[in-house]
């Protein structure tokens, strides 16, 4: 009797046991972001954009120190038109703090709106908007945020198109981006 009493009392614990495991899981495993948490908005011209699809910034920093910012986003799944933000800050790395070029080469720190040109089905080419280090361009980025999960800012400019005399505003940028 007392074996059947223990085997009972064994069963009944590992079934709370598992009972517990089970409910102390979540949905959401250590790692994942609420997708309300990534975003990468801004208006270009004045219209409203959102390249809300895949926003990520870059590879989780190996050191303490952060040399490089890279942040993007498609506007949808079809990956045809996106946004872009690369700042390279060797030395004394990134910081919670506002960062600024107008066309000069430091800080190293540009914005790219991009358009994957297609014709029945057939890449043509991309039409790329770059803007900060560009000639009669400017970009502003500040970093309101740079933890372990990843980065978050705002940011403005004007972006000229690659091999053209055509001007892009940018205006009320946001942007809160997980790292790889």
């Amino acid at each position: 009797m007392k074996i059947t009493k223990s085997n009972n009392i064994l069963f009944i614990l590992f079934s709370l046991l598992v009972l517990v495991s089970f409910l102390s899981c979540s949905k959401k495993d250590v790692g994942d972001v609420d997708t309300a948490e990534k975003y990468l908005t801004c208006k270009l011209n004045g219209k409203d954009y959102s390249f809300n699809f895949h926003v990520n910034a870059n590879d989780k920093p190996v050191n303490k120190e952060v040399n490089f910012v890279v942040i993007s986003g498609w506007e949808k799944e079809d990956m045809i038109t996106g946004f872009g933000i690369d700042m390279l800050i060797p030395g004394e790395g990134a910081k919670e703090k506002t960062y600024s070029v107008a066309g000069g080469s430091a800080p190293e720190l540009d914005g790219q709106y991009y358009i994957q040109n297609y014709n029945n089905g057939k890449f043509l080419g991309t039409t790329v908007y770059d803007g900060g280090r560009t000639t009669g361009t400017n970009f502003t980025l500040t970093i309101t945020s740079l933890t372990a999960w990843g980065v978050k800012g705002t940011f403005s400019g004007k972006l000229k198109l690659t091999g053209g005399d055509t001007y892009i505003n940018i205006t009320d940028g946001k942007f809160s981006a997980p790292y790889n």
